[in-house]
């Protein structure tokens, strides 16, 4: 699903334009990117109590670097998914809701992203997995009914419950969010600690790893029975949303 070389123009041109007009907002494949921060870039609901958004705006040497990595994360979807499901991606230096800080979240058709720089391990793996983590919420949402739920709790072991009551916060909050792939946890079927927190957060936990894989991520879907069946089942997911999302593509992420 490569983007027509015009698109690539065009981000250059659109960069060196608002560049010149002192900010580094732009449009990409249709999405706008956002660099400056308000209260209001966030749903009202989530500005006031218990939720309290907070953000920071990101620093401007960071910019370019995100453009970078978000024109080779959204290139993987097709255009008229992108219009459908996605309207703005919005770039901070760091946010907190319920006091509790984030790398990422979502609303209804916006992302909602933080980098503070390499050096503090936003890396442009951990940028662009982030990217499709939360944008793998908006699709789970939006095609719900396209996605085998029950099919993805038999491949956890039996009685087995999802644990965070917070879907995900309490998770953040207690340090037991990581998204390393743990093999020990691979075993019951889960590639991270995070994924234990709840169903969509497994789920998202999958789809960024399909999009943009850690090392070693297929070699563990092969290896391991539980997480073979959920790759399985999220590529069928992403099958019924578009033809082109076949295992075979996904496989061939390990070589962009």
């Amino acid at each position: 699903m490569k983007r027509r070389y015009a698109v690539v123009i065009f981000l250059l041109f659109a960069i060196k334009a608002h560049s010149q007009s002192g900010t580094a907002d732009t449009i990409i494949a249709g999405v706008s990117i956002r660099f400056s921060y308000s209260p209001a870039i966030f749903p009202a609901s989530w500005q006031v109590n218990p939720v309290k958004g907070q953000g920071e705006a990101i620093a401007a040497g960071e910019t370019g670097r995100s453009k970078k990595i978000v024109l080779k994360a959204l290139d993987k979807y097709p255009d008229a998914l992108l219009k459908k499901n996605l309207k703005a991606i919005y770039f901070l230096r760091s946010m907190k809701f319920y006091n509790v800080g984030y790398g990422g979240t979502n609303s209804t058709d916006a992302l909602y992203l933080t980098n503070d720089g390499a050096a503090m391990g936003y890396s442009d793996l951990y940028l662009e997995q982030t990217l499709h983590h939360e944008f793998s919420s908006i699709l789970y949402r939006n095609y719900f009914s396209r996605m085998d739920t029950a099919g993805w709790n038999k491949a956890n072991p039996e009685g087995f419950d999802y644990t965070d009551p917070e879907s995900g916060v309490g998770a953040i909050r207690k340090n037991k969010s990581s998204q390393d792939l743990d093999t020990i946890l691979c075993e019951r079927g889960f590639l991270t600690q995070y994924a234990l927190s709840g169903m969509e957060n497994d789920i998202n936990t999958v789809a960024q790893n399909l999009f943009s894989p850690s090392a070693g991520f297929w070699k563990t879907t092969d290896q391991f029975p539980r997480i073979r069946e959920k790759v399985m089942l999220l590529i069928r997911f992403y099958n019924s949303i578009n033809a082109e999302f076949t295992e075979q593509y996904f496989r061939n992420m390990v070589l962009k």
